[in-house]
């Protein structure tokens, strides 16, 4: 398929790929040249249709090259191999990608893998780890459709390039996002604020990643634990910070212990819920609270949860961890709903793939009715007017999703949308549009402006590294300092 390749070349001559700033961008040539060399290094023949639609697949969509050019230099097969790989005008990225699943030969199917690791690749550079993880899993119905073919040697050295391209981005990648909807969060929180300074939502949201991660120490150290438990403690340690009532008198360790609650920056007033603080200083350990509360604030500070646990674990936690101090039906499923969104997203999912995890999943959750018809209104509302209320915590979870959903790859777009309705909805946004594109996508000014940056970023690192161990297997006598199993 020489002709192809001199086709390839000649139309793509003068265009460029994108490079990291300080380097002078390659001619585009290289693309289709790595595609066809993937191809080659996982065995296909070089003779093949397959190799002459890899040296063509960007022809139609990204150049003026007529169809019968490329007819004169291939064939039939070969033209509608290309005709397939290109996007049609008006066709979504997503409905694009399932298209090709769908009704794709093994050929096409080849050269899309190739296409989507390369692109991955180069995204690295470009855009770092992050940005490669999500473009790769994009296309998870892509190597889903692929692995059909498990006879096939070529498609299976495919997908062994496609799992080992995931293993090497996946840690950093999460590193990135955790630490993008930590900060995003607290961005969003600041710039909905009427003082613009970060609210108890941020500062619960800190609190709650502690709990997760002593509750993990505990795990690890003891064998046994109850999550729920030590995650009132935090919360107590918490109301502490906000000069509350604390009258726990049988634990005063575990309400002074932990690096968390000697950041006097976190004593600032955080304007909480009244409920949120009556509910914390009457609270007694293994009982249900006694409020029927449908605010956000439960909502709100869940993101953790879902940045630590697996997404259905994320839910019922996320759940458990809200009935600590809300006592209404949607108050808990919206952040069991929240946690389990943000779990699906670190995990690479597109946003709309993680809302269909989500919705799913509350169809068979009691009390979770109101919880889903706000998610479904995110989905399918034009204007943002339709959202007059933002106070109950589905209201603002709503909010949330919608301008993450108009906005998933532009931070700064989404998170003023959210902010604009002020309250929580500004710290939901940043949250789940930070996760999606992690921490350079937020503005530099606006995380200097953050007087918390440093506990924000250290936590999140803390998450992510999840615990540190010792020679011995036991966590180190520093990280029991910081996150004592209690």
């Amino acid at each position: 398929m020489y002709a192809m390749m001199e086709l390839a070349r000649k139309w793509h001559k003068g265009q460029f790929r994108k490079a990291p700033k300080d380097e002078i961008p390659p001619p585009y040539i290289v693309h289709p040249e790595a595609v066809v060399k993937n191809l080659l290094d996982w065995g296909e023949p070089e003779d093949s249709e397959a190799v002459a639609i890899a040296w063509g697949h960007d022809l139609l969509e990204d150049t003026k090259v007529s169809e019968a050019e490329i007819l004169a230099a291939s064939n039939e097969t070969v033209l509608n191999g290309i005709r397939q790989l290109t996007r049609p005008d008006g066709t979504e990225k997503r409905q694009y990608l399932l298209n090709v699943a769908r009704n794709g030969t093994r050929d096409i199917l080849l050269v899309k893998i190739s296409d989507r690791i390369q692109n991955s690749r180069d995204f690295v550079k470009c855009s770092g780890a992050l940005r490669a993880f999500r473009y790769l899993h994009d296309a998870d119905c892509i190597f889903e459709a692929v692995r059909k073919y498990s006879s096939d040697p070529v498609l299976g050295k495919a997908v062994s390039a496609w799992i080992r391209l995931d293993m090497r981005l996946r840690e950093p990648a999460r590193h990135d996002a955790i630490r993008g909807c930590l900060l995003g969060g607290a961005v969003g929180d600041a710039l909905g604020s009427e003082c613009g300074l970060i609210t108890a939502d941020t500062q619960l949201t800190l609190f709650t990643a502690e709990g997760v991660l002593r509750a993990e120490t505990r795990n690890n150290e003891k064998g046994i634990c109850d999550p729920v438990a030590v995650m009132r403690y935090a919360y107590l340690r918490w109301l502490k910070t906000q000069d509350g009532a604390v009258r726990e008198n049988n634990f005063r360790e575990a309400l002074n212990s932990g690096w968390l609650i000697r950041e006097k920056k976190l004593y600032a007033d955080g304007s909480p819920e009244k409920d949120l603080i009556s509910a914390l200083e009457n609270s007694r350990e293994g009982e249900r609270v006694r409020n029927d509360c449908k605010g956000c604030g439960a909502m709100a500070r869940m993101a953790p949860a879902g940045l630590f646990l697996e997404p259905r674990t994320a839910y019922d936690y996320g759940c458990r961890f809200a009935s600590i101090t809300h006592g209404h039906p949607t108050a808990v499923t919206s952040a069991g709903a929240f946690a389990m969104l943000i779990a699906e997203l670190l995990s690479g999912k597109p946003l709309d793939d993680a809302l269909d995890q989500v919705m799913a999943h509350l169809e068979d959750q009691p009390d979770a009715r109101e919880t889903r018809a706000a998610l479904e209104k995110a989905r399918t509302t034009e204007n943002m007017s339709e959202f007059e209320e933002c106070q109950s915590a589905d209201e603002v979870l709503a909010v949330g999703v919608f301008c993450a959903l108009k906005h998933s790859w532009n931070f700064t777009k989404g998170v003023l949308l959210a902010a604009y309705l002020g309250g929580s909805a500004g710290s939901v946004a940043g949250s789940i549009i930070g996760v999606i594109n992690g921490r350079s996508s937020i503005p530099a000014p606006w995380i200097s402006s953050l007087r918390e940056r440093r506990i924000v970023s250290r936590i999140a690192d803390d998450l992510w590294k999840r615990f540190e161990y010792g020679p011995e297997g036991h966590v180190t006598d520093e990280w029991w300092e910081k996150y004592p199993g209690f």
